[in-house]
């Protein structure tokens, strides 16, 4: 038995280090030592009591692999109970992508970081969001089966460990559209401010935020009228500020094709540039933010919260000249909802399905990783589509109608 510095018996595994702090150690079944420091008694008891219940009272999560469990797991727990199609998956998912990380780990030593680790990993290597979700379920069955089965205390797969971001959340987070109306009045009151080409060229290829931020001149091909999608630009206060990253998936490392609009734009911006380095006395020297199209007034990169700050004060102007008529006019003020730039790119597919532009193509367009996401998110129609659908419905109606009476009265007359 260990002792305290006064000499006092504190039970089995517990001792008093000269610094006062209290150690606990215990021996694992495999033969290993275990051991851990705390201020207080009461701490290291609890922490010896629980390690000793679980190699006492579980059966052994530290002598059992991850995979070896898995192998248990499958055989007793889901071949012949669960349907052969969620066998299959959970085959495939632990295959590719579980037993290569953690399945030489000991059972009980696998962290949610380490679960955390496969999801992050998998979305870099470019897995749609559902196969990475598959294997989240796959990870959660593994590990809840080890825990009801007393080989563990806790599941590893808990609350922290999720899906990672992906830039389509971004369209479902936002669905403000503007009308072919507001596209219009939100052109004009742009048009000389400083990232109107900016506004403009997403409208025209509905580019992501970061994508107009990250693009380069390097990325665009004028004769071959295509732009080619290879970074975007991210802002982090913690990593110094601006840096580029690779685009998420696979699907968002892409060509656009450049419409006549497009190609207009980017040859104002470039113009537009050149005037604004000239003037400069203090354009940057950073070789990173050399050659980007979209800059500040000394070469600089434009984020998000510059861009949609801008938005907010054009439309602000809006507001202001319409509630002014509205006033003089005595007529009802109509707001001009607001909208950040990444509602200019759901303005650029939504037009797009209404000039009739397939789903699949549209969906190379804008970078999306599933059709389904393209379906989801850009098939629904806004009032000035819904208006002509309907007049469209109402004049085939019309016609069949007239058709009806014609025949009825054909049919009085030959009676």
């Amino acid at each position: 038995m260990g002792k305290d510095l006064k000499g006092k018996e504190l039970g089995v595994g517990l001792t008093q280090r000269k610094d006062g702090k209290y150690s606990a150690k215990y021996t694992t079944n495999s033969g290993s030592r275990r051991e851990k420091y705390f201020e207080k008694l009461s701490d290291a008891r609890i922490w010896l009591n629980e390690r000793l219940y679980e190699k006492n009272m579980l059966l052994n999560g530290e002598d059992l692999s991850v995979d070896e469990w898995y192998n248990i797991w499958m055989s007793t727990n889901k071949e012949g109970i669960v349907s052969p199609s969620t066998v299959k998956n959970y085959k495939a998912r632990y295959k590719m992508n579980i037993k290569k990380n953690i399945g030489m780990k000991k059972l009980d030593s696998v962290k949610p970081i380490d679960c955390q680790y496969i999801l992050n990993k998998m979305d870099a290597e470019g897995y749609a969001k559902g196969t990475i979700q598959q294997t989240r379920i796959t990870l959660h069955a593994i590990f809840k089966d080890a825990v009801l089965n007393e080989y563990i205390i806790k599941n590893p797969v808990n609350e922290t460990v999720h899906l990672p971001y992906s830039e389509d959340e971004d369209d479902f987070n936002e669905k403000r559209v503007l009308t072919v109306n507001e596209q219009i009045e939100f052109s004009e009151y742009a048009a000389n401010r400083m990232y109107n080409n900016a506004y403009q060229l997403v409208l025209q290829t509905g580019l992501r935020v970061g994508e107009i931020g990250g693009l380069k001149w390097e990325d665009i091909d004028l004769i071959d009228k295509t732009l080619y999608v290879r970074r975007t630009l991210h802002e982090n206060k913690n990593r110094g500020g601006f840096y580029f990253g690779k685009p998420k998936s696979k699907s968002s490392k892409r060509t656009v094709p450049l419409n006549k609009e497009a190609l207009d734009i980017l040859r104002s911006q470039k113009s537009f540039q050149m005037k604004m380095k000239c003037k400069s006395s203090n354009w940057t020297e950073n070789d990173e933010w050399q050659n980007l199209v979209f800059t500040t007034i000394n070469g600089n990169p434009v984020g998000a919260s510059t861009f949609n700050t801008m938005i907010k004060r054009i439309v602000n102007n809006i507001n202001a000249d319409r509630e002014a008529v509205s006033k003089m006019n005595n007529t009802t003020y109509n707001r001009f909802e607001k909208f950040t730039m990444h509602s200019l790119r759901h303005t650029f597919a939504t037009r797009a399905i209404e000039s009739g532009i397939k789903p699949k193509v549209l969906q190379k367009i804008l970078g999306h990783s599933s059709i389904t996401i393209t379906m989801d998110l850009y098939v629904h129609v806004t009032d000035d589509e819904f208006k002509t659908e309907i007049e469209k419905l109402s004049s085939s109606l019309d016609i069949i109608k007239n058709n009806i009476v014609a025949i009825n009265k054909n049919v009085e007359n030959v009676s």
